[in-house]
């Protein structure tokens, strides 16, 4: 439960009690003076005729007679009684205790009803004078157990009452703070909905409905991600519509080079080189830039279906190393659990792909790019874990996370140096995001770049495939020769 919820209750919640409490004690106060006094009065009248009833039929009549009368009417009243002489002795035989014998003195020195203070049940003791003159104490109390009188109208009802109070106060107070706190946790959560990338997200029409200032608040945050939506979308728009109106241009500059190329003079060639490369550059950005936008629009452009990553990887480790070994560089796979992801399989080899090149731009010359792919169960979910690690300088730490944004650079000499468009790692990103996985890098303490990325696994293959299967044994064997090529020095 949130903690905006529980604040507002328990606030709520206590403010209600005190003042309920506060009444109940109150009134609790003045009707207890009035309530006692009353009782007195009564049991005052009461003692006094039982008492002279007692002493008659114990001197007329006999013991017995006595303690006939007394079950009779105890019976009736719930009460016990007692006759004493004044020497605290039991008209009827029975053993007196030392604090009955103090009282039956105090009360013998009048003829008022005596309340002697006592934890349990109610006690009265009352003086009288028999017929023949003798004096006798009449001591009564309530014959059930000592805590009954609290159930009937006594502490215990009282508590009961409170314990009733504060549990209709608690509704009261859960039934308010839901209230409150409902809307505000609904809009945090169309919040962190549109922060995700659900830009249609919007506050429920029950909400805007309200006449108070949450029902504004509602509509201005509706309004302000509609604002975000159509600029978004109006952005991803004509990105998407720049990169498809240059490539005509593109196919006709690439056209025109080649024409050119035809019929220049030798001395014209390096000039042309770089025109065509620089028009390889700028379609490349294009093609990207259109995946950035097909991206954008979510999962529709791109469905899930099972790709098997370690089939995937050894395709792209290997190519990958072909295209390295001509500056020089080498990239090698070190380890590749059999596993399945739902995803494109086109998307995913982008992905993987950019993050593979962007290692062979920046490892040193003569050194190793290593790739590796394992399953993690650590957290109680599949995840198929890939590591590119590089040996080249790293990464400031304030811009690890800074990378895999569009167009971001953390150097711009050393990029157009490379040839990066700051694009690459930024569709990686959204990729691994679109699928639910993550994407992180990490400076190395040995040097150089790790970044990994971690894919919810599809399926684990029950055994590993068959070595016969061609696009896997070309890649292992192809694999198995570049490892033997690359320079052991280096690691």
């Amino acid at each position: 439960m949130p903690k905006l919820f529980w604040k507002i209750f328990l606030w709520f919640w206590g403010a209600m009690l005190i003042v309920n409490c506060a009444i109940l004690f109150s009134v609790l106060s003045t009707r207890s003076a009035s309530e006692q006094n009353r009782f007195k009065q009564f049991a005052q009248s009461m003692m006094s005729l039982q008492a002279r009833k007692a002493a008659e039929i114990f001197e007329s009549q006999s013991p017995q007679a006595l303690s006939d009368y007394f079950r009779d009417f105890g019976r009736t009243a719930d009460m016990h009684f007692s006759l004493y002489r004044s020497d605290g002795s039991d008209v009827l035989g029975a053993l007196t205790d030392g604090t009955t014998r103090l009282w039956i003195s105090e009360a013998a020195q009048d003829e008022k009803t005596h309340f002697p203070r006592h934890y349990g049940a109610p006690l009265m003791l009352q003086a009288t004078t028999g017929p023949s003159g003798a004096k006798y104490i009449l001591f009564s109390e309530h014959a059930s157990l000592p805590f009954a009188h609290f159930l009937r109208g006594g502490i215990g009802t009282q508590i009961l009452r409170l314990l009733a109070v504060a549990l209709a106060v608690a509704l009261v107070c859960l039934v308010l703070a839901h209230y409150i706190a409902s809307p505000i946790l609904h809009v945090q959560g169309i919040s962190r909905r549109i922060a995700s990338g659900d830009l249609s997200a919007r506050v429920r029409p029950r909400l805007t409905s309200r006449r108070d200032e949450i029902a504004d608040l509602s509509k201005d945050f509706n309004l302000m991600a509609e604002q975000i939506e159509t600029l978004l979308h109006s952005q991803s728009q004509l990105l998407q519509a720049i990169s498809h109106e240059m490539r005509s241009p593109l196919a006709r500059l690439t056209l025109a080079v080649g024409l050119a190329k035809a019929s220049s003079a030798p001395e014209s060639d390096g000039l042309l080189d770089r025109i065509e490369m620089e028009a390889q550059r700028i379609e490349q950005m294009l093609s990207q830039l259109l995946t950035l936008a097909r991206l954008d629009r979510g999962a529709t452009s791109f469905p899930r279906t099972p790709v098997e990553l370690s089939l995937l990887l050894s395709d792209i480790v290997s190519d990958a190393s072909f295209e390295a070994s001509a500056i020089k560089r080498w990239v090698i796979l070190t380890h590749a659990d059999a596993c399945m992801v739902a995803g494109s399989d086109a998307l995913l080899r982008s992905a993987i792909e950019n993050v593979i090149r962007n290692a062979i731009r920046y490892t040193r010359d003569s050194s190793t790019v290593e790739v590796s792919l394992k399953l993690d169960n650590a957290l109680g979910q599949g995840f198929a874990v890939i590591h590119v690690t590089d040996e080249g300088p790293g990464v400031p730490a304030a811009e690890l996370s800074e990378i895999f944004k569009p167009f971001y650079r953390v150097s711009s000499a050393r990029e157009r140096e490379t040839g990066g468009t700051g694009l690459g790692l930024a569709i990686t990103h959204r990729a691994v995001d679109l699928y639910d996985g993550t994407v992180s890098a990490r400076n190395r303490t040995e040097g150089g770049l790790d970044v990994e990325i971690r894919l919810p696994v599809f399926a684990v293959p029950s055994h590993e495939l068959a070595p016969t299967d061609g696009l896997l044994s070309n890649a292992r064997e192809h694999q198995s020769t570049l490892n033997r090529c690359a320079p052991r020095s280096t690691k």
